[in-house]
């Protein structure tokens, strides 16, 4: 069957990059976006856009870390409050566990309205553990936005911040699309927040400022949890030329390997790049265990070498691609609140390709299918080990 013949509607594809988006209706256009590449890049932005702000700052983060930089960044809020700025910040309750009570009283003290997302304990509202809040969001004066896979904390910061400089990709937003974002912050607010109220979302819509086109894809709770996963499938689907893949934390069920092996076999340029020594080691061991049938397919996969790496981002095509914290594992899926946004710009999705190819040739290790096969047996009963317990990891 002609590879045309597969995709639905053909006949309605209105602009570039519709083929691969499972709305096209629903990717807006208007926006100046810009890729950060770590936390060198991301966290200057987004310090900058707090101390700017001077209607509202909104952050909601997996991970909000008692360190130099969770301190640094609680600095920056603590500043805003007091000049008169509402200051709000959701954090999950088991990624920022460690987040001390004396940090939360100066923040509090000072003004910031500080909700824990499902806390552990029983008799708390709202308390659950297998559901987390996984999304990395900031929204400032509800105007520009910062979405990605960057946590608050010194594994993510620069070494000329005495980080440990993981390996992490975000993106800076202005334009519709914020206000997309603002609406999932204050969905999550809602939930989180006792009273479950919370303020009303702006009326104004940020002006379109630029070419791109861009749409907010989240996943949270039973009904919606397959919505990122459903775009992403849909653009892999549709591949032509390439896919490009990072992720940190990468257990591919049989559909996503299904996809990826297809879109090998029909002579698109596939590529995943992975952590080469991951800080969960067992669902590196798990990953590793998929290997063998994705590599037999054409499949090619680069292990990043000099830290970890924690970017989420998928690239079709140099036209489609999305950044955010959806990771390809049974969490992601089944459990954990995401966020993403799609993006329609061959500029944005340039940038992204560059930024993965230099990646791939300065600091990756390819895995060669013919040493991998040969890799010794307590390896191999590691992996099967780890794949089987695969949905507790």
């Amino acid at each position: 069957m002609p590879y045309n013949a597969r995709v639905r509607h053909p006949a309605i594809a209105r602009a570039p990059g519709d083929l691969y988006c499972l709305h096209p209706e629903a990717v807006v256009a208007g926006h100046r976006l810009a890729v950060l590449i770590d936390g060198a890049a991301a966290y200057p932005a987004m310090l900058d856009a707090i101390a700017a702000a001077t209607r509202t700052i909104d952050l909601e983060t997996y991970i909000f870390a008692d360190d130099a930089t969770g301190r640094r960044f609680a600095d920056a809020l603590i500043e805003r409050a007091r000049a008169g700025v509402t200051v709000r910040l959701v954090v999950d309750a088991v990624g920022s566990f460690d987040l001390s009570d004396p940090l939360r009283r100066q923040m509090v003290d000072a003004g910031v309205k500080l909700v824990d997302f499902h806390p552990v304990a029983p008799w708390r509202r709202r308390w659950g553990w297998s559901v987390r809040n996984h999304r990395k969001l900031l929204i400032v004066d509800g105007a520009v936005g910062f979405t990605g896979g960057l946590n608050i904390g010194d594994d993510y910061a620069p070494r000329a911040w005495s980080g440990r400089a993981w390996h992490d990709v975000h993106v800076q937003v202005e334009g519709p699309a914020v206000r997309d974002l603002q609406k999932q912050f204050l969905a999550t607010w809602r939930h989180a927040a006792d009273p479950p109220h919370g303020p009303a979302l702006a009326r104004a819509t940020p002006a379109a400022i630029g070419p791109a086109r861009a749409q907010v894809l989240a996943s949270a709770g039973r009904r919606a949890r397959r919505k990122i996963r459903r775009h992403y499938y849909h653009a892999m689907k549709r591949a032509r030329e390439h896919i490009y893949v990072q992720a940190s934390y990468f257990i591919p069920d049989r559909a996503l390997r299904r996809v990826l092996r297809n879109a090998a076999r029909r002579g698109v340029d596939v590529r995943v790049m992975l952590p080469h020594e991951s800080d969960i080691p067992a669902v590196q061991y798990a990953a590793q265990a998929t290997y063998t049938r994705l590599l037999r397919a054409g499949v090619r996969i680069y292990e990043w070498v000099p830290t970890m790496l924690h970017a989420k981002t998928l690239l079709v095509d140099g036209i489609w691609c999305a950044i955010g914290s959806y990771n390809f594992d049974r969490r992601s899926l089944t459990y954990n609140w995401e966020l993403s946004v799609a993006i329609v710009d061959r500029a944005t999705c340039a940038e992204l390709g560059r930024a993965f190819e230099a990646d791939q040739e300065s600091s990756c290790l390819a895995i060669d299918p013919v040493t991998w096969a040969r890799r010794g047996l307590w390896q191999r009963v590691l992996e099967r080990f780890f794949y089987t317990f695969r949905r507790w990891l």
